[in-house]
């Protein structure tokens, strides 16, 4: 007697995790007797219902199984009664799912995937200060976002695109040992990870209906290596700005390059639409960030820089959408900071091409 779907299901759940072998077994159990709707509907509720006991791979594996899978039908009852048409029917099955990505080792087991209900793909366009980091140390990406949707919008919204399927496809640029920008196309799902208290676990935009921020943190997080570990210890902000770009990026270092140049290098980026980041010192540096509002080993959004009354200024953003140095009352991460403070707490400014 075949075993049973159901029965394999319970066996590989008994340690709380299924590993790629057991995907396999169970795919050859499925596939060593008429797969039925209730089968395929007992495999896509064990990743639905339990897709943080899933190592990677092993979802994949089962995914793409199940987006392969012929049912069976059984067949109709012998008639002498003269047959008539049947109305046609349709059957919805909601939007298609792809493996996620990996969520972080401390987040496996209160993590849900899950869309946004009601969400919207951008609401009211695109905002640097839509961007806001969740708990994960990606700032160099999340403020990345931010610096291209402040250089240009229309750069963001090219970049990923809404399928008829409910999936979305997001487009980079990889740099090739030739130099050459190639575009990579990675199609993601739109579930996005849930904490235990209900909101955003990862990046997320100040409107909880719109999706874009996350998505395209689903979408690097897929292209490189589908592990949010592998995103979240820390990178370069100008590795992300190209990725989305397809252009070259450049450094200008504070220590090697003199105030002035440096208010004048931001200022043309600024007004040329170039995407900007500045990255702190690490705390080990010898740099002093007590009371100062700034953070070390972090990444900032460069938004300007502006002379006023005599003083230069640099206009910067917090990527947590939150805590800036001052007291204007907002909270909302956005600040400008004098440039000799700059040029200190700083390390210096990657600038989009």
């Amino acid at each position: 007697m075949p075993t049973k779907i159901s029965d394999s299901i319970a066996r590989v759940l008994r340690d709380n995790k299924v590993s790629i072998s057991e995907v396999q077994t169970l795919i050859s159990t499925a596939k060593s007797q008429p797969i039925t709707a209730e089968t395929k509907a007992q495999l896509q509720g064990l990743l639905d219902q339990h897709a943080d006991k899933f190592g990677s791979v092993a979802k994949r594996d089962l995914q793409a199984f199940l987006g392969t899978v012929k049912l069976t039908t059984p067949a109709a009852p012998t008639t002498t009664t003269p047959s008539v048409p049947a109305a046609p029917t349709t059957t919805s099955t909601g939007p298609r799912q792809i493996a996620d990505p990996t969520v972080l080792t401390k987040h496996t087991t209160d993590t849900t995937w899950k869309p946004v209900q009601d969400g919207k793909l951008f609401v009211d366009g695109v905002n640097f200060d839509d961007v806001v980091q969740g708990s994960i140390g990606d700032c160099y990406l999340v403020g990345a976002l931010s610096a291209v949707a402040q250089a240009n919008p229309e750069t963001i919204k090219n970049a990923i695109k809404e399928n008829a399927d409910g999936t979305y496809t997001v487009r980079f640029y990889e740099k090739q040992p030739s130099g050459a920008m190639k575009p990579v196309d990675i199609t993601i799902d739109g579930d996005l990870p849930q904490g235990s208290f209900g909101g955003a676990r990862y990046a997320k935009s100040r409107d909880g209906k719109e999706l874009w921020v996350g998505l395209l943190e689903k979408a690097y997080t897929q292209w490189k290596g589908g592990d949010y570990e592998k995103i979240g210890n820390g990178g370069f902000s100008g590795d992300v700005v190209s990725g989305l770009t397809g252009k070259a990026t450049s450094y200008s270092s504070n220590k090697y390059t003199d105030a002035n140049t440096m208010f004048r290098t931001i200022q043309s980026g600024a007004t040329n639409h170039r995407a900007m980041t500045a990255p702190t010192h690490g705390k080990d540096s010898g740099v002093d960030y007590s009371g100062s509002g700034v953070y070390a080993w972090h990444v900032y959004t460069v938004l300007g820089a502006v002379e006023e009354a005599g003083t230069k200024y640099v206009q910067l953003r917090n990527p947590w959408g939150s805590t800036e140095p001052g007291s204007d009352g907002k909270n909302d991460g956005i600040f400008k900071m004098k440039l000799d403070d700059f040029a200190k707490l700083y390390q210096g400014v990657d600038v989009g091409n």
